[in-house]
């Protein structure tokens, strides 16, 4: 994936990393599924103890494990991906790229709103234009 398409698709890595976080904490709840008893020794002093009982047959747990370890791979090359748009954004030349690349990708504002926020005179078309400039440069 090129770094123009990493910029477009930046809005649904970040909520597809949401996405998979709470998955990934669903599965990890559903992997470690146990219940904690009372219980007691057979032999005196009889003191009450806590055991958990694992309520997960060995497939399940395997195929559960198998699954959140390809959802934890998938969230870790989103996270990379992610990292990448943010150092190119970071490494721009100038502030006023940066400014309008982060009000676009980072914030998710519209042209409109990142030409209100970047000001001096600035317009949706002109902010528009040196993104794209810039964008064909590369």
């Amino acid at each position: 994936m090129n770094l123009k398409e990493l910029l477009i698709d930046y809005t649904d890595m970040q909520k597809e990393i949401k996405e998979l976080e709470e998955k990934i904490n669903k599965l990890e709840i559903k992997v470690n599924e146990f219940s904690v008893v009372e219980a007691s020794s057979l032999k005196p002093p009889f003191q009450k103890q806590n055991i958990k009982v694992d309520h997960t047959d060995i497939k399940k747990k395997r195929t559960l494990s198998y699954y959140k370890s390809m959802l934890q791979e998938r969230y870790d090359r989103l996270l990379e991906q992610q990292l990448k748009v943010e150092e190119f954004i970071d490494n721009l030349p100038n502030s006023r790229l940066r400014r309008i690349f982060t009000y676009r990708y980072l914030e998710r504002c519209t042209w409109q709103k990142v030409a209100y926020k970047i000001g001096g005179g600035a317009t949706e078309y002109s902010v528009k234009m040196e993104h794209n400039r810039y964008l064909e440069k590369i």
